[in-house]
């Protein structure tokens, strides 16, 4: 029996060693960047829309639920120090990006058992934002570990197609969060929401152990493998030459472009999703569980939406027409509703509404993938974490906004702020090249080299 169970053990570990890699396969880049964006979407759901939710529902101020939403944005807008980390140090014996990767899907794991262990109240708001910020930190480290494992190893004609999958992956690990948080912090309680979360993670974070970046490389350190001479020569083995390179690419014109429609976005992103849990509770009267349900429903269905159809738009018609198209849309959907106050009382109507969120979703997947075509390829997680900070620096500055449109002129005037900035952040993408926000081609061999050079 010993020896059987030690055949048993070689021949799994065996197969384990055949498996495909990150860059030898379209269909496992798929599939494993849908799966891994699934876990991320747990926490994601949690910060940014459970927790902030639950503080409105138990009494807590707009401008405390700004703050939390605030408070789960800010690690993001700091990805850049941590992608300049990752580019200069790493375990290159488990790949360029996995090392990071893994130790920040344990360290969610630990924030959550913790997060369940204290129990706060809704009222300790010191203690509430910390541990969000926790966990919003862990969570945007191993965001930008798989982002840049995408820029290094996907070839540009498939990155609207992996976005759209990966973001669908997001949206459904979003919507679980929202739901099954919701659910146990109304019927239950915090720690159980927590546990659950633990739960729902850990699940699809496992695929991150389970397969290399490159052929030849360790799963684990006291695993059998090596480091891949592409990724070692890829390395840079300075600080100076990555300081330099994500800074210099910043200041190019299509960069600076995308970094606009970023921030503008970024605002919309926090008065229209936050203006929503607030229109619900206040003018609906529901509660967290209501809420999360209507959220997890409208994720699933723009998850599906971008499966199906948004990734493949992106690739055909570019970018820049759906970020230009979405965004007007999104005007007329939105400013619609803020201008028509007869309707705030009608639940169907609401719940309606809330399910037409496909254009803005169609704007998000368009400007990530304009972020990705422009980030500088030789430092693609500092550069990537650069630009795509700027985002989260809007959402910052929506969230103390949302605080001040409230007062202002409550929901008329949150919906219809955000409705016009997205607009204008459509109309951005119309100065930048074709090489950043055109139609994908198809003969592109590296990702981002095109736009890389100057």
């Amino acid at each position: 029996m010993r020896r059987a169970r030690g055949v048993s053990i070689a021949t799994l570990a065996s197969g384990v060693q055949r498996l495909p890699t990150f860059a030898d396969s379209r269909n496992l880049r798929l599939f494993l960047g849908t799966l891994l964006y699934l876990a991320q979407g747990f926490p994601q759901g949690v910060v940014f829309y459970a927790i902030p939710t639950w503080l409105a529902a138990n009494d807590q101020s707009a401008a405390i639920v700004g703050t939390a939403a605030a408070a789960a944005s800010l690690p993001w807008a700091a990805k850049f120090a941590v992608g300049a980390l990752m580019d200069r140090y790493t375990y290159l014996a488990m790949g360029r990006r996995r090392p990071w990767l893994v130790t920040a899907q344990m360290g969610i794991v630990i924030a959550f058992l913790a997060f369940a262990i204290i129990s706060p109240a809704p009222q300790a708001t010191t203690l509430v934002l910390g541990l969000t910020l926790l966990i919003s930190s862990l969570t945007a480290i191993q965001d930008v570990a798989l982002d840049a494992m995408v820029i290094d190893l996907t070839p540009e004609s498939e990155m609207g197609r992996l976005n759209g999958f990966m973001f669908a992956g997001k949206l459904f690990g979003i919507a679980g969060g929202m739901a099954i948080c919701g659910y146990f912090m109304q019927y239950h309680t915090i720690s159980a929401a927590m546990l659950s979360m633990l739960a729902c993670f850990a699940i699809p974070a496992i695929a991150a152990i389970a397969i290399r970046e490159r052929p030849g490389e360790q799963l684990l350190p006291w695993t059998d493998g090596t480091e891949s001479p592409v990724s070692r020569a890829a390395k840079p083995e300075a600080w100076w030459p990555i300081i330099t390179i994500a800074l210099k690419n910043m200041i190019r014109r299509d960069t600076l472009l995308v970094v606009g429609l970023l921030i503008t976005y970024g605002v919309h992103q926090t008065l229209y999703e936050q203006g929503l849990s607030l229109f619900a509770v206040r003018q609906l009267g529901w509660g967290e569980s209501d809420i999360g349900n209507l959220n997890a429903i409208n994720n699933i269905v723009v998850g599906l939406g971008s499966l199906l159809a948004g990734s493949l738009l992106i690739d055909r018609f570019g970018p820049r027409l759906v970020a230009l198209l979405s965004g007007f849309t999104a005007l007329i959907v939105i400013g619609g509703f803020a201008l028509m106050p007869g309707w705030w009382n009608s639940e169907p109507i609401y719940i309606a509404w809330v399910l037409c969120g496909m254009p803005v979703t169609l704007f998000f997947l368009s400007f990530l993938v304009m972020a990705m075509r422009v980030s500088a390829a030789q430092v693609a997680a500092t550069s990537f974490a650069l630009i795509i900070a700027t985002h989260s620096l809007g959402i910052s500055i929506g969230g103390w906004l949302l605080g001040v449109m409230d007062e202002w002129g409550g929901f008329t005037a949150i919906f219809g702020t955000a409705a016009v900035l997205i607009a204008l952040a459509g109309l951005l993408p119309l100065w930048t090249s074709r090489q950043a926000s055109g139609p994908a081609t198809a003969e592109a061999e590296g990702v981002l080299s095109v736009v890389t050079k100057d």
